[in-house]
C-alpha cells in the first residue's frame, strides 16, 4: 500500500492533480488505457489512492483531464508559433511561413513529449470501442477541429489574407495531416517524413487562399 508521509499530505491539490495527470500519461502511453488502473497511476505519481479520490471523482474524470491537458498543450504550441515575430521584429511575413511554422510547432511538441501523443491516441481508440464512452472519442475530434479552425483563423488574421474556403471546412484536413505526421513520427521516429507531411499540408492549404 502506498502511504503519504507528512510532506506529501501538504502538497497542494493542484500539484497533486498535475502529478496524477503526468503519471497517467506515462502509464497509458506505456501500458495502454485498460492497464492504467488508479492504483498503478497512483504508484507512478507517488500518491495514495485516498489522495486520488480527493482530486478526481473517478478514473474517467482523470482520463478526461488527460485529453484536456493534451489539447491545451497542442493549442499552446501551435498558437505560440503563429504569434511569434520574425527575426527582424516585423511579425510573421506571409501566410505560407505562418502555416508552416504552426505545423512545425505542433511537430516539435510531439517530438518533445511523444508519451502525451501516444496516450491521446490510446484514449481515442479505447473510447471508440468501449460502450458508453464512444461519444468521448467524437468529442475529442470535435475539439481538434475547433483548435484547427481557430489556428487557421489566427493565421489569416496575422497575415492579412482571406480564406477562400472556410476554416471550419479546412479543419478536418489539417487534423488528418497532424494525425498522419503524429503516427509517422511515433512509429518510425523519422522527422524527414513528418516534415514532408507538413509541406504537403501547407501546399494544400495555400490553394484555399483568396488571390490578392
Amino acid at each position: 500500500m502506498i502511504r503519504e508521509g507528512p510532506t506529501i499530505t501538504r502538497i497542494p491539490v493542484d500539484e497533486r492533480r498535475s502529478r496524477l495527470v503526468a503519471a497517467a500519461f506515462r502509464v497509458v502511453a506505456q501500458d495502454g488505457v485498460e492497464a492504467a488502473t488508479t492504483r498503478k497511476i497512483c504508484a507512478a505519481a507517488g500518491v495514495s489512492l485516498a489522495s486520488f479520490h480527493y482530486v478526481f471523482e473517478s478514473r474517467d474524470a482523470l482520463l478526461e483531464a488527460l485529453v484536456v491537458a493534451g489539447l491545451t498543450s497542442e493549442d499552446t504550441a501551435v498558437h505560440a508559433v503563429l504569434g511569434a515575430p520574425t527575426p527582424d521584429g516585423a511579425g510573421p511575413a506571409d501566410i505560407e511561413g505562418v502555416l508552416r511554422g504552426g505545423l512545425l510547432g505542433y511537430l516539435d511538441s510531439v517530438v518533445a513529449d511523444p508519451a502525451r501523443e501516444q496516450a491521446l491516441l490510446a484514449l481515442a481508440h479505447y473510447a471508440r470501442r468501449t460502450p458508453g464512452l464512444d461519444s468521448f472519442a467524437a468529442q475529442m475530434y470535435t475539439r481538434y477541429y475547433d483548435l484547427a479552425a481557430q489556428a487557421l483563423g489566427a493565421a489569416a488574421e496575422v497575415t492579412g489574407v482571406r480564406w477562400r474556403t472556410a476554416p471550419r471546412t479546412l479543419a478536418p484536413l489539417v487534423v488528418a495531416s497532424t494525425d498522419g505526421l503524429t503516427l509517422a513520427y511515433l512509429t518510425t521516429g523519422d522527422l524527414v517524413v513528418a516534415r514532408q507531411i507538413v509541406d504537403a499540408c501547407v501546399a494544400m492549404l495555400l490553394t484555399h487562399i483568396e488571390a490578392a
